[in-house]
């Protein structure tokens, strides 16, 4: 009997990609010369029953500096430096190893962590900010529930769910840092969201919907409102009929935000907005970004506004309205920006990785050697995994240029890290679909990317119509082109690395998660449809729609975001013979499909 070829399954190489950890979050210490950040599984998973995070610190300055400040026992989260530097508050389960939620703070001269909020509390701290002198911390979080109601669910008993009559409203809360006394400054019928302190520290800036369901903010809006801190007083001042984030009061007096383009799609662009706390009218407008780039995040540093703009590939810092800072070719996994006040010297520490190299924690100044502080991915220092090329080729309608990103395996790579010969290619494609790849250690998610490569396969990475870093007119290709110009993109950037040598026409397999998935699942049924003398031999579908029609009523989206990819359509509102939404709906040709045997294997994974 001929011995197998296939390569088998590499348990442990697969538990060291599962066990590494990723920095989440990281911060300069007010004085910037130290750097705290916070880790955790790179996939989000867990080893046991609770999730654990852990905290590191370091300085700056020295190279291989990070050491741990707490066990890495608890879900030790969302670190923040208090004002005066000295002292450090996160969020912590160690209470109550997963079951409570609390803000703790650590002094760095030496103790244990001290409780700021109620040890007892269950429900999530969404999120907390210290206020600018350092006294008071706000937080999110929802009542908690009552004795009644524990002891329902405890014994597995719970009052029928009734909509809409009992909403676990987030409330903005205020702490005092030394007497630990809480206070609700706003309540009510509202849901309150992100939050920012005003520079001078006597009002606060929030996000809230009419309740936490998960379509809220796309049917009735999210509003911006600020609050005063002494005597609760709200005043709205802006709605936008979409999900907004990075909410920043900044020293010019102005509320910055990101949302959408236009500003009430979720599937468009990325920009900039602002809207006025002292004006009379209610409103807000676009300043920046969403044309040819988007908009990733927003800082305020040293008195200036910054953004983190997503261009393609890449992301690069700029000052708002003003000069780039830091453009490294990478993506900025995680990232911060210290301004020294005295010489104005800006400084960026990142999380940085690329296709065969793990990520970890690097401070870049203009003119400097990057300083490497962390070392998380030594694991896998002496293990070369690949490399990666960027492919480009007109759309077949020829109104866009695409790029398609080829990781090549070191062992299959030549000296300009190009494949030797025409590889096994697995064609890797990205969800969404607002999103990206990156030259990065897992921007395939999943740790897939790593392990395949470890295979000795090749992995293309199509940026497909509707994919972020190129603005609104790319990315609202997607609706209303949901099946048709993503699907047409996926083919055209396949055949362009099958012409230019990189992929093997004959040893191709497709896959991808939600709408990776999608795509996948339209792969499988149009295999080979396209006329261009290949077809896919295998298809992994993730998470992926193949009715868009059912989604209106069965989907946790499908009334907002599901109805916006179908071009605004719902089937109630369409006439019986219009059929315009089942393009990107694999379900429906099935059938023609399997009678002219297209593909070969189907696997699936979950789906919705």
């Amino acid at each position: 009997m001929a011995q197998s070829t296939t390569p088998g399954f590499d348990k442990a190489f697969a538990q060291t990609l599962c066990d590494l950890q990723v920095p989440k979050v990281l911060k300069f210490s007010p004085n910037g010369r130290q750097l705290l950040y916070s880790t955790s599984l790179i996939g989000g998973h867990r080893k046991s029953k609770n999730a654990l995070s852990t905290l590191w610190i370091a300085s700056s300055s020295e190279p291989n500096s990070s050491r741990q400040l707490t066990s890495g026992l608890f879900n030790d989260t969302w670190p923040k430096w208090h004002p005066d530097g000295n002292r450090v508050a996160f969020l912590s389960d160690r209470a109550k190893v997963g079951e409570s939620s609390a803000i703790w703070m650590l002094r760095l001269d030496g103790g244990d962590a001290v409780l700021i909020t109620d040890a007892e509390n269950e429900e999530d701290i969404e999120t907390f900010l210290f206020s600018p002198d350092g006294r008071t911390i706000a937080y999110v979080s929802p009542d908690e529930k009552s004795e009644d109601e524990k002891e329902k669910s405890e014994k597995d008993e719970p009052d029928p769910e009734v909509w809409g009559e009992k909403w676990a409203f987030a409330r903005l809360r205020l702490v005092d840092v030394e007497s630990h006394e809480t206070k609700v400054l706003v309540g009510g019928d509202k849901h309150v969201g992100e939050f920012c302190w005003s520079p001078d520290g006597k009002r606060i800036a929030f996000m809230s919907q009419e309740s936490p369901h998960i379509e809220e903010a796309m049917l009735t809006g999210t509003t911006i409102s600020t609050v005063d801190v002494e005597n609760g007083e709200v005043t709205e001042l802006c709605k936008v009929i979409n999900e907004p984030y990075d909410l920043t009061w900044a020293p010019d007096g102005q509320v910055y935000f990101i949302t959408g383009v236009p500003a009430d799609k979720d599937t468009g662009g990325r920009a900039v907005y602002k809207t006025d706390p002292k004006a009379d009218t209610r409103g807000f407008v676009r300043v920046a970004c969403g044309v040819d780039d988007d908009a990733g995040g927003l800082h305020v540093v040293g008195g200036k506004v910054l953004v983190k703009r997503q261009v393609r590939f890449v992301d690069v810092i700029s000052e708002l309205g003003g000069d780039d800072l830091f453009d490294e070719e990478k993506e900025f996994w995680v990232y911060d920006v210290f301004i020294n006040p005295e010489t104005g010297a800006s400084t960026l520490a990142a999380s940085l990785s690329d296709v065969g190299t793990p990520y970890d924690i690097f401070v870049i100044e203009s003119g400097k050697e990057k300083i490497k502080i962390s070392n998380h991915g030594k694991p896998l220092a002496d293990r070369s995994l690949g490399s990666s090329t960027v492919l480009t080729c007109r759309s077949t309608d020829d109104e866009v240029e695409l790029d398609g990103l080829y990781f090549t395996p070191s062992s299959k790579a030549n000296s300009d890290k190009t494949p030797t010969e025409p590889l096994p290619t697995f064609v890797l494609i990205h969800g969404g679909p607002t999103s990206r790849d990156t030259d990065t250690f897992d921007t395939t998610c999943f740790n897939w990317a790593p392990y395949i490569l470890s295979k000795g396969y090749g992995i293309l990475l199509p940026q497909y119509r509707g994919s972020s870093g190129r603005g609104e007119k790319f990315a609202s290709y997607s609706m209303g082109g949901q099946g048709k110009y993503d699907y047409a993109d996926v083919v055209a950037i396949t055949d362009n690395a099958i012409k230019k040598g990189f992929a093997d026409p004959k040893k191709l397999i497709v896959g991808g998660w939600s709408q990776g998935g999608l795509l996948t699942y339209l792969c499988s049924v149009r295999n080979g449809l396209h006329g261009l003398g290949w077809r896919f031999n295998a298809a992994i579908a993730g998470a992926g729609v193949c009715d868009i029609e059912s989604l209106a009523l069965s989907a946790d989206l499908g009334s907002t975001y599901e109805i916006e990819l179908a071009g605004g359509n719902t089937i109630w509102t369409l006439n019986r013979d219009d059929t315009r939404n089942r393009q990107g709906s694999a379900l429906w040709e099935v059938a023609s499909a399997m009678n002219d045997v297209r593909f070969h294997r189907l696997r699936g994974l979950g789906g919705r």
